[in-house]
């Protein structure tokens, strides 16, 4: 054989392996579908679903890892070309791309926000999607049984939608819910939002309870927007006209109960401007009732009529009111630490220091309470001249290592101040100096340093 023939048979060797190559290259890309409209007309004409894989195949290792124990597969790819139709874009990095399928690649991520890789979208033959996938272990068995599974929830979403055609009124929104319930909610947010449109307006009075499901984000919106309005409104308008205005928002919408709450805060604060006990007892009334409300919340508020029924010149029913809670509440620390501050009111400082005892009885576990009935009776010793008992009251507390230090803290500062008051300078700056070394935090002592700072910058004056 000449060399001429031996160098043209070693080329046509060459080019064999590279056909070869070139052939299991797209080998590779058997089962994928790079034109999607071909991809959605052959969906349509097979009654299939679409699988939609976003990829990196050159650089991102879960792409790689996917691609190698699940797409490389053939009885993966053979199994699930049964029900979907495939379309792969590939972001290549380390790979050459051309402008073409560069812009593709764009256009069909940002249709479906691809943020990471590797991403799976699941559409219907329609490209409405029904479940989103990533990289999982398990290889291409498991892999088969999550896309049966998510076929399976896009197969039930028909169901209802057909089953919803033929209905109406709340049997239709129940069946629409059906329809799309089992599916992620980012999904049915952004995908189903005529859906959801729907439910909320077959459920306006939230009677299936659909509307708050599905529309409660909006409805927290609208009710912040409202709560606003409230607010703008009390500050503008006439009392009558602003508590018209609560009571009809009240009716028509439905608030949760810390909302409630709020709104009839402001209700109260107008209704209190026109000087009407009854109206007052009612608005806190309803409060103290609220479905929800309860505990210290509830123990403060009835402290809060209390203390308004002083305020209008009705002290025994005020006492009443807290004698009668407090007989069927005894762990009502509020309604304790209210019935002194009336006794206090009356320079009745003994019967103050009492009651303020029996609520420390059951304060132990509520230290911030505790420590609120503690000042209060530190406050009522001082007053009946018992200045000793009224130090002794705080350091007792202030030396409790139980106690958070903070609230400690501020007990010795409130010994400084009652030491300031007996003209003992000297001691009070000790105590200060005190309050400043119970807190461990730099922060917190800094903090406490600047009140002090302020305290004795005020005294010196």
């Amino acid at each position: 054989m000449s060399i001429q023939n031996r160098v043209l048979k070693s080329i046509c060797l060459l080019f064999g392996m590279v056909a070869l190559s070139a052939s299991s290259l797209v080998a590779a890309e058997e089962g994928f579908i790079e034109d999607v409209n071909e991809a959605v007309e052959l969906a349509q004409k097979e009654n299939k679903d679409l699988l939609l894989l976003f990829t990196g195949s050159d650089w991102c290792p879960p792409c790689k890892k996917l691609e190698a124990e699940v797409f490389s597969e053939q009885d993966f790819m053979t199994e699930v070309s049964e029900h979907y139709v495939l379309v792969k874009f590939d972001f290549l990095k380390n790979t050459p791309l051309d402008e073409a399928a560069s812009q593709r690649n764009d256009q069909w991520s940002k249709k479906f926000g691809i943020g990471s890789f590797p991403t799976i979208v699941l559409t219907d033959s329609e490209l409405k999607p029904f479940a989103f996938a990533g990289y999982e272990t398990g290889g291409f068995q498991n892999y088969l049984g999550l896309l049966e599974e998510a076929r399976q929830l896009r197969v039930n979403r028909d169901e209802k939608l057909q089953a919803a055609d033929a209905a109406t009124g709340e049997f239709r929104a129940k069946l629409l819910d059906e329809s799309i319930s089992e599916m992620r909610r980012e999904i049915i947010d952004v995908y189903y939002a005529d859906v959801i449109a729907e439910i909320v307006e077959l459920d306006k009075d939230n009677s299936l309870g659909l509307r708050e499901k599905w529309n409660e984000a909006r409805d927290a919106e609208l009710r912040k927007v409202i709560l606003t309005d409230i607010l703008l409104l009390s500050r503008l308008e006439k009392p009558e006209n602003a508590i018209q205005f609560i009571d009809e928002v009240l009716e028509e919408i439905s608030f949760n109960n810390i909302e409630k709450l709020e709104i009839y805060q402001i209700k109260l604060n107008l209704v209190r401007q026109l000087d009407q006990n009854k109206l007052i007892d009612e608005v806190l009334d309803t409060m103290i009732s609220l479905e929800g409300i309860s505990g210290e919340t509830r123990h403060r508020l009835i402290a809060k009529k209390a203390f308004l029924m002083v305020g209008s010149n009705r002290l025994p029913e005020a006492m009443k009111l807290l004698d009668q809670t407090i007989l069927k509440e005894p762990d009502g620390l509020y309604l304790y630490l209210a019935k002194g501050e009336l006794f206090q009111t009356q320079n009745k400082f003994q019967d103050a220091i009492k009651i303020f005892d029996l609520g420390l009885r059951n304060a132990r576990t509520n230290p911030d309470v505790m420590a609120e009935l503690v000042s209060a009776k530190a406050d009522a010793q001082f007053s009946m001249g018992n200045q000793q008992g009224s130090l002794e009251t705080l350091d007792d507390f202030s030396d409790d290592q139980q106690i958070p230090q903070d609230l400690r803290s501020e007990a010795m500062l409130h010994k400084a101040m009652i030491m300031r008051d007996m003209g003992r300078q000297r001691q009070a700056r000790l105590a200060e100096n005190r309050a400043i070394l119970i807190l461990e935090s730099p922060k917190e002592r800094a903090e406490m340093q600047k009140i002090v700072d302020r305290m004795r910058e005020n005294a010196e004056k």
